[in-house]
């Protein structure tokens, strides 16, 4: 297999199974005025608690080929997605003086791609990772993929304790790949520093508005790892070679599965979260995760 006739299987695999981002007409008509996420700076270790950036694991991602038609994607492929670790990270400082009861903020939060180097995982540069990693022709190429959709994680409101995240996808639904979006709400709770994130899916519908899907809202813990299955549709290839659209994730990152309520549905499918829209949003995932507070009896 030439170098040239990889390429087009390394760019849509990648793109669709690590992030699964393929922005759709109507998301971008929605979401066109929201920030992309800050990338995280090469060097950067992704567990680092004392460091005075990025010091908290929201998730760490890696991602493999694994059901459906998998042995139709070419091994070089295969081989090489699960090798880059993608990082969601916040930075979350401690406030110094004000208000004593609320000393943490949520400063930023940011994405990027990882391997092990010298014992830690470390960010890396997709475009230059350096040599020491060890990265092959391939894997640089599929590196590179990776970096350019970090571009699409879309900041769509926050404050100084919350962050809403969005994400275009493809997961694996009643025997199809149907786009989604993914929304993340990355909170801080600030009287411990812990962090948290909720996850959920919504369909983006023909006037721009959104519809929560029938999967339960997902909350994670602090330093959630997920090991992303990737479901692969053969008939979404073309000339023998993957698209985009050949690969779907199957699950949410893993966490405790919460309860759709009226006002959490109301609240979780706004385009774009004002000061006003987010309290509603932090009231209602608060209620829906009350329940895992109580002692168990």
């Amino acid at each position: 297999m030439s170098h040239i006739s990889i390429l087009p299987s390394i760019r849509h695999a990648v793109a669709a199974a690590v992030l699964t981002v393929g922005l759709t007409d109507a998301a971008l008509a929605v979401d066109q005025a929201a920030a992309s996420l800050p990338r995280v700076p090469p060097g950067t270790a992704a567990v680092a608690p004392s460091a005075a950036r990025f010091n908290r694991v929201v998730y760490l991602a890696v991602s493999r080929i694994a059901s459906g038609d998998a042995e139709a994607v070419p091994t070089l492929i295969r081989n090489r997605v699960p090798l880059f670790t993608l990082a969601l990270l916040a930075t979350v400082n401690r406030v110094e003086a004000g208000n004593a009861a609320s000393p943490y903020r949520l400063a930023e939060v940011g994405a990027g791609y990882a391997v092990p180097l010298d014992g830690r995982l470390i960010v890396i540069d997709p475009s230059g990772p350096p040599a020491a990693a060890g990265i092959d022709l391939v894997g640089r190429q599929v590196l590179a993929a990776n970096g350019r959709h970090l571009a699409e994680l879309r900041l769509v409101g926050g404050n100084d304790t919350m962050q809403v995240i969005d994400v275009d996808a493809l997961f694996h639904r009643d025997g199809r790949h149907a786009p989604l979006v993914m929304r993340h709400l990355v909170w801080v709770e600030p009287t411990s520093g812990q962090s948290f994130c909720c996850v959920w899916l919504l369909t983006a519908l023909p006037d721009g508005s959104y519809r929560p899907t029938a999967d339960a809202p997902r909350w994670l813990r602090e330093g959630t790892r997920d090991d992303r299955a990737i479901h692969v549709d053969k008939a979404q290839f073309f000339l023998g070679m993957p698209t985009r659209e050949a690969f779907a994730l199957t699950e949410l990152p893993p966490g405790t599965d919460l309860t759709w309520s009226t006002d959490l549905r109301q609240a979780a499918t706004a385009a774009r979260y004002s000061d006003a829209t987010l309290r509603q949003l932090a009231a209602a995932v608060t209620r829906a995760v009350e329940p895992l507070r109580r002692p168990a009896r």
